[in-house]
């Protein structure tokens, strides 16, 4: 029988701050650090609470800065979420250990490969956007317009953004459902299929009220991280990643996907014909082959 863990921590950041996570699947499992979605917290979680032992990891999930019970850390960068995904494996005793992210979750996975060398065994990155600064690269082509508004917020700065996302915030706090409802109305059928599913709805429903907690803070610092160059580019990835994108993705779009792909020196693309932003179902091909980065070393 897979000996289960479940049981959140903290660690400290390298500056002091406090990082909170909760630790899911194998207590003897290749350890996956995990980071949630823009918005999102360390609660996130896939609907099957048993995936993660029966794919034989041990994932991590932590509140980034601002989020739930992390606390927030002004200014902050893409790039600065590896020293603290650093600091918790430390905590935890992880010498080597895979990163995973989808959406907004997913440069701060990529940071990792770029900046923590050897440690990092592999990266797995779902439906991740594009950083904005490349001049190459139309950031808002294609992009759902709930995005766009919130995208181009963040640009005009802290003021804005924190303003633009405080009803959202308030509603979260009071039912969460409405959001989602607003999110996916302008979502492919596919994606509003997954959000009409209760298990599915349980998980966002937890995850973002949990989100924002300290209100728009975590939510703000994320768009106003990619409203900036992330602190690395994906050239500096040195580990091996593979990206998983949903053909009709429109909160980041498929071209997103294909531009950071073509800028990793070790990335393997993976599109998913009819699939949207909610990856659900490619969760279980995501964990195995994290798994299987610990048997490469």
């Amino acid at each position: 029988m897979i000996q289960a863990v479940e049981r959140e921590g903290q660690a400290k950041a390298p500056d002091g701050r406090t990082l909170t996570f909760v630790q899911r699947g194998a207590a003897d499992g290749t350890p996956v650090l995990v980071c949630h979605g823009t918005p999102g917290s360390r609660l996130t979680r896939h609907p099957d609470p048993e995936i993660y032992a029966r794919h034989g990891v041990r994932v991590v999930a932590y509140d980034r800065p601002g989020y739930g019970r992390s606390d927030p850390q002004r200014g902050r960068s893409v790039a600065d979420a590896a020293a603290d995904i650093a600091a918790i494996a430390d905590e935890l005793g992880f010498e080597v250990f895979a990163v995973a992210g989808g959406s907004g979750g997913a440069p701060h996975a990529l940071a990792c490969g770029a900046l923590l060398g050897n440690r990092v065994l592999r990266v797995g990155a779902l439906v991740t956007p594009a950083p904005s600064n490349s001049p190459d690269f139309d950031f808002f082509k294609d992009l759902a317009e709930i995005n766009v508004k919130e995208f181009g917020a963040a640009l005009e700065g802290p003021a804005a953004i924190e303003a633009y996302l405080q009803p959202f915030a308030d509603e979260l706090r009071r039912d969460p459902d409405a959001v989602i409802d607003q999110i996916a109305a302008e979502l492919p059928d596919v994606d509003r299929a997954i959000l009409s599913r209760p298990d599915v709805r349980a998980v966002l429903r937890e995850s973002f009220a949990e989100g924002v907690r300290q209100g728009v803070r975590g939510w703000a610092d994320d768009d106003l991280a990619f409203a900036k160059p992330w602190g690395f580019e994906p050239e500096d990835v040195e580990a091996e990643v593979r990206l998983w994108q949903g053909e009709l993705d429109v909160l980041a779009p498929r071209r997103h996907g294909e531009y950071v792909a073509s800028r990793l020196p070790n990335a393997r693309f993976e599109l998913l014909e009819g699939g949207g932003h909610f990856l659900d179902e490619e969760w279980a091909i995501v964990l195995d082959w994290l798994a299987e980065g610990a048997g490469v070393l």
